[in-house]
């Protein structure tokens, strides 16, 4: 049975609102079908649409001469989210965050007098389900329905973490973890890719998954007998010498880059130009400070999510920042600040950081948030992303584009790293 989910409806605009004139269609009424991946929207006068799939997992629609007469408008459906904001004075954008990879040639693009659908293919199909993760014993029973699938476990590099990756998986409607008091989340990857994360101690050994008739058994492994006590001649031994101090590793990851400009907000500063510089006096001072420093672009160039997280796992990095500016619509000058993202493990690097960019900049305080961004998620480190401020702010904006002050942005941000980085070595 098809449902649909209508997430906003527009009547006409009134005289009250400031619209650009040349502006001739206004977009009235838009709806997302999860179940068919599509969406649907309707405008009052004829427009082209424009398509484009950026970074891989993000479905971008472009209305010219086309006005949305509202502040930026986002809504979530599980695992895709849906935008709506005027991305230019005449462009109206509608943004599609999908939880797996797709490309152009995917999309389809159907007219409907003056409407438009815009349908893309969706992951294959799966046929095993994942419909409860209860408690059983010293571990957590994965029930499934259908063929049994060979999952697989990994750790985090802080050891905090297990990831249980199931393939050709989906997950129930009704599923419910029944696992406390664990901390355990669930979340679809590409493909029908599922993927478990648990929260264990760091001294834990590594748990290992079990093929049972109601589906795999996660659980660490059995705990050795002790050794039979035997007596032998007391002797002194020297204490251990102590461990070297780890050596850290900070990827830094400027957004955006290339025909991708990010935010493009007053007097046409670009967000792309801004976070790369921060991202570059991030970097000279933390290697200042003897600290190994790994920067995803160095130069305006274009790079997708997947190799940004890919880069970072490889070079093996402690803790991954993303450095990114907001932006809203022009009309809009008095949203400013300071905005910090975390996804699971990330939470306590967001809050210094965040912390450290307020001191040096006394810019406002957006606060220190969850988010489900792609950087975040995919990375097995501690990751946050930061946003340094609004383009389109009219305190922000002429703040970010002084270098003065993206060189107090970058101390904020060096600060707060280092502040956290010495924290973890006392642990």
């Amino acid at each position: 049975m098809q449902r649909w989910c209508v997430l906003g409806i527009v009547g006409l605009v009134s005289g009250s609102i400031a619209l650009p004139g040349w502006a001739q269609a206004t977009l009235q009424s838009w709806r997302y079908d999860p179940q068919w991946q599509r969406l649907q929207f309707q405008t009052d006068q004829p427009t082209q649409p424009q398509v484009q799939v950026v970074q891989q997992q993000r479905l971008v629609i472009d209305l010219p001469a086309t006005r949305w007469p509202y502040p930026q408008n986002e809504q979530s459906f599980g695992t895709a989210t849906v935008r709506v904001a005027q991305y230019q004075p005449d462009v109206t954008r509608l943004v599609v965050a999908l939880p797996h990879v797709i490309s152009t040639d995917q999309v389809q693009l159907q007219s409907q007098g003056n409407g438009w659908i815009v349908a893309w293919s969706a992951p294959p199909a799966v046929r095993t389900v994942l419909l409860a993760a209860q408690r059983q014993g010293r571990g957590i029973l994965l029930r499934l329905s259908g063929p049994t699938v060979v999952g697989r476990v990994t750790r985090s590099h802080d050891r905090q973490w297990l990831y249980v990756d199931l393939p050709n998986t989906a997950v129930s409607v009704g599923f419910q973890d029944q696992t406390r008091p664990y901390n355990l989340r669930v979340e679809t990857g590409n493909s029908g890719h599922v993927r478990l994360v648990l929260e264990v101690s760091s001294n834990d050994p590594d748990w290992q998954l079990f093929a049972t008739p109601q589906g795999l058994l996660l659980q660490p492994p059995p705990k050795p007998a002790p050794a039979p006590v035997t007596s032998r001649p007391s002797r002194t031994t020297s204490p251990a010498p102590p461990l070297p101090r780890p050596r850290y590793v900070v990827f830094l990851d400027p957004g955006h880059g290339g025909s991708d400009p990010g935010a493009i907000g007053r007097g046409g500063i670009r967000e792309k130009d801004i976070v790369l510089d921060i991202s570059r006096r991030v970097a000279r001072l933390l290697n200042a400070q003897g600290i190994r420093t790994v920067v995803s672009r160095h130069r305006d160039v274009d790079l997708d999510l997947a190799p940004r997280v890919a880069l970072a796992e490889r070079v093996n990095a402690t803790v991954f920042v993303s450095i990114h500016a907001n932006a809203l619509h022009l009309s809009r000058p008095e949203v400013n600040g300071v905005e910090t993202y975390y996804y699971q493990t990330g939470r306590w690097l967001a809050r210094s950081i965040h912390k450290n960019v307020l001191k040096t900049t006394r810019a406002s305080d957006r606060g220190v948030r969850r988010a489900r961004f792609y950087v975040l998620r995919r990375s097995s480190m501690r990751a946050t992303l930061v946003e340094v401020g609004y383009v389109t702010g009219a305190e922000d904006a002429p703040r970010l584009a002084s270098a003065a002050y993206r060189q107090k942005v970058a101390e904020g941000i060096a600060q707060g790293i280092i502040r956290y980085l010495d924290n973890l070595a006392r642990q």
